[in-house]
């Protein structure tokens, strides 16, 4: 697959990949599979062989947060915890689950959503690893051998990656709901209406959910009953706006009473998180999926096609400090550590730069783009390629350590607890891999 190909394409492409898996053709690995959830189900809750998981009593505050585990998107509601090791530098795989598959039609023409989709992380509690998937299906896989223990189908596809606040999982979904589910029972609590697809990613901080959507509307909401503290219009819709890209599909940063997001015409706002009301706007110049990541008094955002940059901004007032281009734009979300700053290109090129002026440090050739947000822990950085591929590299120069082959595109963000690497394709497969 080209690096250079357009979003619709590759959107597009990651939908076929389903329905190429499903007719038969051979994909990239072919390693047998320990699980199949693909047959049908209803809407609603499927229970399998369990009344309710083991969970461990909620330890971890107001905060969709931990130390010792990942409960969001990229960790924590600034988007700079990348997960827990030791990882090993030889990862085996240890069990993989056919997911179901979601055939409808993409303008006009049939295609088949499977697998996971952007960005699609996946979250860990106690045993647990919960995870949404294209073909419309939340599930709740067993940590150790990928044993099911519930799946939630809503009426779409689950594209977003969850949430976990006190036992209860948040995701969004392309039906243009936020759902809240039990992660005990895999029972639905309730569901709130964003009045559009909701590819963003949701996250609790202080006790409150946040979220936005491609109605372009940021929310806040009450995380037992899904009550509105406050709904802002953030802006992304207008002449111009395509369908499946309105609004702000980012998932918002919330740290120290601020909320960050971005939307499809470029700008990059920050709101007063307790109201909603604005503080500033910036610009990056083109719709921005990406995901703002907050650390310090600094801002990092990245843009698509027309503005290809990764932007760093001044936290006080949205003044850019330094940007960065590589001629074809950006969808994955950077990793900042300490001074450095690592993401995925769309030209095919994963990149680490100097966090303080943006100047390269190195550069590694992936051949395909990278839309899969890369996770840095302790010294590796693991990300996936729509090349169908999980790479490993190492942070500091850039050496490959690592990569393994799996079926279709790898559009979503790796979760990494206790060294076992969670990730799903769009071809289909959710994969375990970790330390034999």
């Amino acid at each position: 697959m080209s690096g250079r190909w357009t979003r619709r394409e590759l959107l597009a492409a990651g939908a076929w990949a389903g329905a190429g898996l499903a007719a038969g053709r051979a994909m990239a690995w072919d390693a047998p599979l320990t699980g199949d959830w693909s047959e049908p189900l209803g809407l609603g809750l499927e229970v399998s062989g369990r009344a309710g998981l083991e969970l461990p009593a909620w330890g971890s505050g107001e905060e969709s947060a931990s130390s010792q585990t990942v409960l969001m998107f990229r960790g924590n509601p600034s988007h700079t915890f990348y997960g827990t090791g030791p990882v090993p530098d030889r990862p085996e795989l240890l069990w993989s689950s056919r997911l179901a598959s979601f055939p409808t039609t993409l303008r006009g023409k049939p295609v088949t959503w499977a697998g996971t989709g952007w960005t699609g992380q996946a979250s860990k509690l106690g045993r647990w690893v919960f995870v949404g998937g294209q073909g419309c299906v939340l599930y709740a896989f067993d940590a150790d051998s990928g044993e099911v223990g519930w799946r939630f189908r809503a009426e779409r596809m689950f594209k977003s990656s969850l949430c976990v606040y006190e036992n209860r999982i948040y995701i969004g979904n392309v039906d243009d709901h936020l759902y809240c589910v039990d992660a005990r029972t895999g029972k639905l609590v309730w569901r709130y209406n964003t009045g559009d697809d909701c590819d963003s990613s949701p996250c609790v901080y202080q006790d409150k959910v946040y979220v936005c959507g491609e109605a372009g509307f940021a929310h806040c909401l009450e995380p037992r009953t899904g009550a509105v503290h406050w709904k802002a219009f953030v802006g992304g819709i207008g002449p111009g706006t395509k369908p499946g890209s309105n609004g702000s599909e980012t998932s918002p940063a919330v740290d120290d009473g601020e909320m960050y997001l971005a939307n499809y015409h470029g700008e990059v706002k920050c709101l007063d998180a307790r109201t909603g009301q604005q503080r500033w706007v910036t610009q990056t110049g083109d719709d921005t999926d990406a995901s703002v990541v907050v650390l310090g008094d600094r801002i990092y955002a990245a843009a698509e096609a027309g503005s290809p940059k990764v932007f760093c901004f001044d936290r006080a007032g949205g003044r850019e400090v330094w940007s960065r281009s590589n001629g074809a734009g950006w969808w994955s979300t950077p990793a900042v550590v300490g001074e450095r700053l690592y993401i995925g290109g769309h030209d095919g090129v994963f990149y680490c730069l100097d966090a303080r002026d943006g100047a390269e440090v190195w550069r590694f050739e992936v051949g395909a783009s990278v839309w899969s947000s890369p996770v840095v822990v302790e010294d590796k950085v693991i990300f996936g390629s729509l090349g169908s591929k999980v790479l490993m590299l190492e942070a500091e120069s850039g050496r490959l350590i690592w990569e393994v082959g799996v079926q279709g595109g790898c559009f979503s963000t790796p979760c990494v607890v206790d060294g076992r690497i969670y990730v799903g394709s769009s071809g289909g497969v959710f994969y375990c891999f970790g330390r034999g």
